[in-house]
């Protein structure tokens, strides 16, 4: 799926549930934080999502009942995510 131009909001929609379950399955230790740094990248460069987009997102992950991680192993292991989220609204390529 490749945009062009401005996002519809199904594009968007779509982008948002991809980011969603990526920080899910990286939180739950399934998926590369590599995976997810250049999935992040790829919805904000290309699909209408923002860094607060998936801020927001972390934040509901870190308290969803559904995933079986301790709070505190999700806390350890969002960090580096939020860290490239602050590098990519720095201007920094994020790697």
């Amino acid at each position: 799926m490749v945009a062009v131009g401005k996002p519809t909001s199904f594009e968007r929609s779509w982008a948002l549930r991809w980011v969603r379950g990526s920080v899910g399955s990286y939180i739950l230790g399934r998926t590369r934080l590599e995976v997810v740094r250049g999935r992040v990248r790829r919805a904000i460069e290309s699909y209408g999502v923002s860094p607060e987009d998936v801020r927001a997102i972390v934040s509901s992950l870190l308290s969803d009942p559904l995933l079986d991680v301790p709070r505190e192993l999700r806390e350890e292991r969002v960090r580096p995510l939020m860290d490239f989220l602050r590098q990519l609204e720095g201007g920094g390529s994020g790697s």
